[in-house]
């Protein structure tokens, strides 16, 4: 806990991603996103936001439990929220349009609150971009 590593070229950590095999990777990087939330402390969920809903978002294929996806929806709403913060409104509607796409068919039925937050800050930033 608490170790960090970075290669020491970017060369290096493209020479090690093609290790892995392609139809593995998906699921490397929901593993990777998973350590990241399970490490960060509220306090440095701000700083590290961004990273860790990438990460998860692009395992989302393998996240099977509702529960799992419940959290990953509010993940990004908060990283959508953050980036409509900074003003980079595109990186807002990623994030928004993943966690609308978490919910699935009855999301206004079951979870209306976080349905309309999403959907409202999903209009929100696809205006801010001229859409």
């Amino acid at each position: 806990e608490g170790a960090e590593y970075k290669f020491a070229h970017d060369q290096i950590q493209l020479a090690a991603y093609s290790l892995i095999p392609p139809d593995k990777r998906d699921c490397v990087h929901l593993q990777i996103g998973s350590m990241i939330l399970k490490h960060a402390s509220e306090e440095k969920l701000g700083s590290v936001i961004f990273i860790a809903a990438d990460q998860l978002n692009r395992g989302t294929k393998f996240i099977i439990d509702e529960d799992q996806k419940l959290q990953l929806a509010k993940l990004n709403l908060r990283a959508g929220e953050k980036a409509m913060s900074l003003g980079t409104f595109w990186s807002a509607v990623t994030y928004l349009k993943s966690g609308i796409d978490l919910l699935g068919n009855n999301s206004w039925a079951k979870m209306y609150d976080l349905s309309l937050q999403l959907h409202s800050s999903y209009a929100e930033s696809l205006y801010s971009i001229g859409q």
